[in-house]
């Protein structure tokens, strides 16, 4: 029988209920090992122990950041020991904006039927060389979005908030009033493709289309291309943002002459003056200059789709 490990958000409410719920699904078919976390990073530490000793699956069972954990536990295992590795989500968050761009539902009948008919794609891995806030250097990897500028402040405004209305709400609060406060950031971003400096409102470096909940800042993005999709967005308002954020959610291209939609395969990002904040996969992580490199079908990822 195939070994399949289930990491688990323990900050969830009803864990044992979902505990049982995946014993009873998968266990007849499958040798079923279940991880449930304590606190943040702890499904990096759960993910690499459960790659190096061995599993078939290894399953994140939560949100985003869930997710983003998992991934780095597994990337920090050496790639010939987890080489035949199959990853998947069980998306059960509060953004799931991965989750959207897989086309994955909430339902384990459905992760069943991903596993049951070898439903996978390779997909890409950003990798972020970058400073933390006290200076030192970092290594980061992330599957979905990671940003710079005042997606970073939304992100940090988010996760220390009460979170009481719901995740559409706690985003958008979050959004307009990181428009009212947020100072411009200058910075400069250097690659093959596309050169830029100037004012940053926000920097996307996109592997999956949507972010803050629901958010499709980036339509171009495709998760086994080998490229970052960047969404940039200079001078734009507030008024501007209010305006299309229906086109946003819909995932359609907005036309600004100070948003730029990009791909690159790597480039290095260098501030200007003050520091300016990264965000990852929903997670403030440090601050640039930050080097970013796409390292192209890095996983295997159970998907109903041919993305």
């Amino acid at each position: 029988m195939k070994k399949i490990h289930f990491v688990i958000n323990g900050r969830f409410k009803h864990t044992e209920r979902t505990i049982k719920e995946i014993e009873d699904a998968f266990g007849d078919e499958f040798l079923v090992w279940v991880s449930v976390t304590n606190g943040n990073g702890h499904a990096i530490e759960l993910s690499r122990n459960a790659v190096s000793g061995g599993t078939d699956y290894l399953i994140a069972a939560g949100g985003d950041g869930t997710m983003s954990e998992v991934v780095n536990g597994v990337m920090h295992v050496e790639r010939s020991k987890r080489e035949n590795l199959i990853i998947g989500l069980y998306p059960f968050g509060s953004g799931n904006d991965f989750a959207r761009t897989m086309k994955l539902t909430k339902k384990l009948s459905d992760l069943y039927a991903l596993l049951k008919n070898n439903s996978t794609i390779p997909i890409d891995i950003g990798k972020l060389e970058y400073k933390k806030m006290n200076g030192e250097n970092a290594v980061r990897y992330f599957n979905n979005i990671t940003d710079i500028g005042l997606g970073a402040e939304v992100a940090k405004r988010v996760n220390e908030g009460k979170k009481i209305y719901g995740p559409n709400f706690d985003f958008f609060k979050a959004t307009v009033l990181g428009f009212l406060k947020y100072k411009r950031k200058k910075l400069k971003i250097i690659s093959e493709e596309f050169n830029w400096s100037g004012s940053l409102l926000i920097l996307c470096l996109a592997n999956g289309k949507y972010f803050g909940s629901g958010l499709c800042i980036a339509p171009h993005a495709k998760v086994n291309d080998g490229k970052y999709s960047i969404t940039l967005a200079g001078n734009v308002s507030l008024i501007d943002y209010l305006k299309n954020l229906s086109n946003i959610r819909k995932g359609r291209f907005v036309n600004h002459p100070e948003l730029y939609y990009k791909e690159v395969e790597s480039c290095a990002i260098e501030p200007i003056g003050d520091e300016c904040l990264i965000e990852a996969d929903g997670e403030m992580i440090g601050k640039i200059p930050l080097k970013a490199t796409m390292l192209k079908h890095e996983i295997k990822f159970l998907t109903p789709i041919g993305v």
